[in-house]
């Protein structure tokens, strides 16, 4: 009986030690009551594991060890969460675990073969030694080439089919949004990389703390090119007449950077691109550009398809100065301060016809145009960009004055025209983003518009004498327009940093004054100077005032990240114009709530979404009652109350990208719908148009799909690019008080690829391949227009001796469209340098239309209307420049 009862206590003994050794708890996320299944429990003593455990799908675990030990610590593995470890004490069970989501960098993916691109997280850099080529002449032509990147004819620059907003150099932004004077004079040798900043945040102190889907490229500078001072100085002259001087200044270096350039030419090379910018909203966009501010005009013919520089007979001077300091505590001074001159002609003729359900009208004219353009912009700044705070304050001032002659012909005889406008504006714009020492930030930001744009359009003989002047011709119509502009605006955000929902709240009030002050007058036979009436003036006050709140909520794991902002819009808009009885006030809520989301289906992939509703209330555009003399043609007025306006835009994006194989790709879907109370009623005429806005609902539906993909072909050194989009488009047009249902329907195509045939000798090709339908629903019967349009573009680049290049391209361009008789052209253009290093000196000949082709024909073609321009060309033109670097 002893024995047994000795055996009991034993067992007994036994049974509570082990008991003690049972480990068990709930694995969870920090913060967050969501279990983590699958997790991997390990229990270690003396850096050994000794048991081990995946939790369940409750992130649940029981751990039982069959043995005592001294000491035991707890790990906790798991792909996208930290690391856990904990030495176990006295409390063994029930134990609840939070884990902490980490960030898995990707690794650098580096292509150990020619070319050399490299990819760390959301950054790609791309070896400019690998990709540039003998013929480059810029950074720019550089970009041109890479996977997955353009360059449009402007300057602007796109990766993926996305807009670069910031062209960084060494890290700092020195030319803003005005960068394509950097890509085209740069040289291609004083750059190691281009670095791609997908998802971009300029604001240090907001990175990785709000959505953002910028792309802005980086350009990182040699270590040898920051030591001097380098430049240009550039002489070119040809035939006929021909000049092409250029002076440039550059140096990068850490603590200054400056891109001066001096350059002139009449070769066809338009440098107001420089100035006004690729991107931005400045005030000449704002004030100079906006409808109401280019309501007059002295031509209804459009640009061609074609090159600027083919058919731009341009005399243009510019200084072009950006300079930028780095000082102590990481502030920043800035100047970027260009002028420019422009005298140029242009010379077209233009035949238009309408199809319309009463019978078809004809417009028949030739323009002969000069123009003189002053065009100056100043900005200066100074700033801080830390991981702690940001301040900035920048003013700006722009001004432009602009005359055209303009003489035409059509077939009521010979008209001139007159027109000149002068803008002038200032901006300034105070932003400071201070981060807490909670780490929470708040956000101030003011700014400040001013800008004027007084146009007159003067035109001999007198036009429309039928409605203005009962039918008695007169010697000549003046029209006057001007719009004072005054905006500011004033806002705070406090943004909370804690929590797996971060949270943003922005308030602000911003207020909006402008006077549109118009007249119209005629001019006796004797030169008397006559106003019609008040139904052809105006004197239009308006004023908007806003207050707003916008709460942004953002959340993001570890492949997942979404943005909501929910802004909330109370405007309170008032317009009078007392010639006119007019005195309106309105009160309106406005919730415009936008939702985006990416994905992150793999290391290099991900796929966009954006939703957005926008309720609008129009603008002074929309309201003024008195009649305006657009053009020689057009009389424009308003009979309908403020527009309002809904519209719904989804779009959704699938980036795909495989660095080692330098592939890029990505395809898209977009669908907007708009619904509006106001449309547009043409009434069209021998001669006149008429368009008046009334009441009636407006709505206008359009889809796209597009596609892009780039791959570099090792075995060719080349880049092989596909681009390909269908676009829908539906609405309605109010032509003669009848209501014409539009469709129309657009493919394009567009191929490229550059070869190395023979070691020295390549051959490129791009071509352009787009299909437009549109069709009309009429009264009567259905008209329905197609056109073909192809662009074939082949060059052979070659370097046959050493320090020596030559291009031979051929461009041809055929129109092909219904009932209208085919169009086709082939340019001829050729290109050589020879450079002496020994002086450090580059020659170069460049021979451009060589087949002298003088007259250019373009269609335009819809649904109810068929246009044909002729545009004369440069012809043919030889320029030798000298090059000496500096």
């Amino acid at each position: 009986m002893k024995v047994f009862l000795c055996l009991f206590i034993v067992v007994l003994l036994g049974q509570m030690t082990f008991a003690q050794q049972t480990i068990s708890g709930t694995v969870q996320v920090d913060k967050m009551q969501h279990p983590v299944p699958f997790a991997s429990v390990n229990i270690l003593s003396d850096n050994k594991i000794i048991a081990f455990k995946p939790t369940d799908k409750e992130g649940r675990f029981t751990i039982t060890l069959t043995k005592d030990y001294a000491s035991l610590y707890l790990q906790i593995n798991h792909l996208t969460y930290e690391k856990f470890e904990l030495k176990l004490g006295t409390q063994t069970s029930n134990l609840r675990i939070a884990l902490v989501p980490k960030t898995n960098l990707l690794q650098d993916v580096i292509v150990k073969s020619k070319p050399k691109v490299s990819r760390s997280n959301d950054t790609i850099s791309y070896d400019v030694g690998s990709f540039a080529k003998e013929e480059d002449r810029n950074i720019g032509d550089v970009i041109k080439r890479l996977p997955g990147m353009e360059v449009t004819e402007s300057g602007l620059i796109k990766y993926q089919d996305k807009t670069v907003s910031k062209l960084y150099i060494d890290g700092d932004d020195l030319l803003e949004n005005r960068y394509g004077v950097g890509t085209r004079t740069i040289p291609h040798k004083m750059v190691k990389d281009i670095q791609v900043l997908d998802n971009h945040e300029h604001y240090k102190v907001l990175k990785n703390k709000r959505f953002t889907d910028d792309v802005a490229i980086n350009l990182v500078i040699k270590e040898e090119a920051k030591l001097k001072l380098t430049g240009q100085a550039k002489i070119g002259v040809g035939t006929p007449n021909l000049y092409d001087p250029e002076l440039n200044s550059i140096l990068f270096n850490k603590k200054v950077k400056m891109l001066n350039v001096l350059s002139g030419n009449n070769t066809g090379n338009d440098l107001s691109g420089d100035i006004i910018g690729a991107n931005q909203s400045s005030l000449l966009a704002k004030f100079g550009s906006s409808p109401i501010n280019n309501l007059l005009a002295t031509s209804t013919t459009g640009s061609p398809n074609i090159p600027k520089s083919n058919y731009y007979f341009n005399n243009t001077g510019s200084l072009n100065t950006n300079n930028l300091y780095n000082l102590k505590n990481h502030w920043q001074l800035k100047s970027n301060i260009q002028v420019l001159y422009d005298n140029d002609r242009q010379n077209n003729t233009s035949s238009t016809q309408y199809l319309l359900d009463d019978g078809d009208v004809y417009f028949n004219e030739q323009n002969h145009l000069k123009t003189a353009r002053w065009l100056g912009a100043a900005r200066l700044s100074a700033s801080t960009n830390t991981e702690k705070k940001y301040a900035s304050n920048a003013l700006s001032f722009e001004y432009e004055k602009k005359d055209i002659t303009a003489l035409l012909a059509n077939s009521s005889g010979q008209i001139e025209q007159f027109q000149k406008h002068h803008i002038k504006g200032f901006s300034n714009l105070f932003s400071y983003i201070p981060q807490l020492k909670n780490n929470d930030i708040i956000a101030i930001n003011w700014s400040l518009n001013y800008g004027n744009k007084p146009q007159t359009l003067q035109i001999y003989p007198g036009v429309f004498p039928e409605i203005l002047n009962d039918s008695i011709p007169y010697k000549s119509s003046r029209q006057q327009i001007e719009v004072p502009s005054f905006f500011t605006e004033i806002s705070t955000g406090y943004r909370f940093n804690k929590g797996r929902i971060k949270q943003y709240y922005q308030i602000g009030f911003n207020t909006d004054r402008q006077h549109f002050n118009s007249l119209l007058a005629i001019a006796d036979n004797d030169q008397h100077i006559r106003t019609l009436g008040d139904n052809t003036r105006n004197d239009l006050h308006w004023s908007r005032s806003q207050a707003f709140i916008t709460p942004q909520y953002s959340w993001k794991t570890n492949r997942f990240e979404t943005q909501l902002d929910i802004p909330v819009t109370y405007l309170f808009t008032h317009y009078e114009d007392v010639s006119h009885q007019l005195s309106t006030s309105k009160n309106s809520v406005l919730i415009n709530p936008n939702l985006k989301a990416r994905w992150q289906v793999s290391q290099e992939d991900y796929l966009q979404f954006n939703y957005q509703f926008a309720q609008d209330i129009g603008n002074i555009e929309d309201i003024y009652r008195g009649a305006v003399l657009r053009n020689y043609r057009m009389l424009s007025q308003n009979n309908a109350a403020l527009n309002e306006s809904k519209k719904h835009t989804f779009n959704l994006n699938y980036n795909l990208a495989r660095t080692l194989k330098v592939l890029f790709a990505n395809a898209g879907i977009s669908y907007s719908r708009s619904l509006s109370n106001t449309i547009l009623s043409s009434v069209i005429k021998n001669n006149i148009t008429e368009n008046i806005l009334v009441n009636m609902d407006n709505l206008q539906e359009r889809w796209s799909s597009q596609i892009g993909f780039d791959k570099y072909i090792f075995p060719l050194a080349s880049t092989l690019k596909l681009k390909a989009s269908i676009s829908h488009f539906k609405y309605n047009q109010l032509l003669n008080n009848a209501l014409v249902p539009i469709r129309s329907m657009s493919y394009l195509f567009q191929p490229s690829i550059e070869a190395k045939v023979f070691k020295s000798y390549n051959i490129s090709y791009s071509g352009l391949f787009n299909w437009s339908r549109s069709k009309q629903q009429g009264l009567d019967n259905t008209i329905q227009n197609k056109t073909t349009t192809m662009m074939h573009n082949i060059g052979f680049p070659t370097s046959p001796f050493k320090n020596g290049f030559m291009r031979l391209n051929l461009r041809n361009l055929a129109t092909f469209q219904t009932n209208m008789k085919n169009a086709s052209y082939t340019f001829i253009d050729f290109f050589t340098r020879y450079k002496v290093n020994k002086w450090k000196m580059d020659f170069e000949l460049e021979m451009n239309n060589l087949a002298n082709i003088k007259n250019y024909r373009t269609y335009l073609m819809t649904a109810n209307m068929i246009s044909q321009n002729e545009f004369e060309l440069r012809g043919r033109t030889i320029l030798l420049r000298t090059v000496f670097n500096l």
